[in-house]
């Protein structure tokens, strides 16, 4: 199976691509891949595992067959489990909003599940927070798993900014065992994007404690933040990595140029605010925009087919899913 958080902005659930890519996308092959939209392959099918969640905006399973899944609007971190939704939370974040607001990007947006759940029962999570004096942060949060309940946060960075309602991305993924990426908008400060000293509009490495590993591209330069791995980004919704390869994929809500599909790459500038600086062109990018977020590489073994294949959501136009061959087996 394979299970996609797809939140969006109307009704109506997941879909998958039709036949043939749509009218308002065309693709960029990579220079070494066949990369493509593309139909389900015959006889795979969209199906919905559970609703009434309030904006499912991340999830993410351990090895326990639980499913943790982050709802943006509450800060409310449900389980799926023994194919039920279990009614208490595992946590619960006051992100500092009134329920009935129009967060758009704000609330709780990223959740991953540390690779070595089963020793340590970490879970990590991406989150705005408004203060009672009206000034606002950003947090990436590491809890632990404990009698089925998340105990003894621990936020591992902040960021003393909040932008009206967007940028804030929110993607985690890890990096091998030890380093975890995570995607930061510019907080709609474009200027921020460029410059290696700010980790806005950046794509963060760090280890389980917050800290820059030191095979990180800038950590020996002194003059930049040493947590960066990839800068020139607007708002990189969803980072992923591909367990087998080790190749690093985002999903970027680019401006006028439209949102794209990229390879993520070390030391990496993605050419934001102008995007006429970048190295790479993306794999995939949209002509009107979609608001693409989540994103991961499909290694399980139930669906064969799929083997390599990157999922990615869109989050506009009521939501939707999307199915791309990197020709990576």
């Amino acid at each position: 199976m394979l299970a996609i958080a797809c939140s969006g902005g109307g009704q109506g659930g997941p879909t998958a691509t039709p036949s043939g890519p749509p009218d308002d996308i065309f693709v960029v092959p990579f220079p070494t891949t066949t990369s493509a939209l593309a139909a389900l392959p015959v006889g795979y099918r969209v199906d919905v595992l559970l609703d009434g969640l309030l904006q499912p905006a991340a999830l993410s399973a351990p090895p326990d067959g639980r499913i943790f899944i982050a709802e943006q609007t509450t800060g409310r971190v449900r389980v799926f489990q023994d194919g039920r939704l279990l009614e208490e939370p595992w946590a619960e974040i006051d992100v500092g909003l009134a329920p009935e607001e129009f967060l758009q990007e704000l609330g709780l947006v990223g959740l991953a599940v540390d690779p070595r759940f089963a020793e340590n029962g970490y879970v990590y999570l991406y989150y705005s927070q408004r203060q009672p004096d009206g000034s606002g942060r950003v947090v990436f949060a590491r809890l632990r798993d404990e009698n089925g309940h998340g105990v003894e946060p621990a936020e591992l960075f902040t960021l003393e900014a909040l932008p009206e309602r967007s940028h804030i991305s929110g993607g985690i993924a890890f990096d091998g065992d030890d380093a975890i990426l995570v995607s930061i908008g510019d907080f709609e400060t474009p200027g921020e994007a460029s410059l290696l000293a700010s980790p806005f509009g950046a794509v963060i490495r760090i280890d389980r404690d917050g800290n820059a590993p030191p095979d990180n591209p800038f950590v020996n330069d002194l003059q930049t933040d040493p947590r960066i791995f990839a800068y020139g980004l607007r708002n990189p919704f969803g980072v992923a990595v591909d367990r087998v390869t080790g190749e690093k994929y985002i999903t970027e809500n680019r401006d006028v140029a439209g949102d794209a599909v990229y390879r993520l790459e070390a030391g990496m500038g993605y050419g934001w605010p102008e995007y006429r600086v970048a190295l790479r062109e993306p794999l995939a990018i949209y002509q009107q925009p979609m608001g693409l977020s989540g994103i991961t590489v499909y290694r399980g073994d139930a669906l064969p087919e799929l083997q390599g294949s990157v999922f990615f959501c869109h989050f506009h136009r009521g939501g939707g899913l999307h199915w791309m061959d990197t020709g990576v087996l």
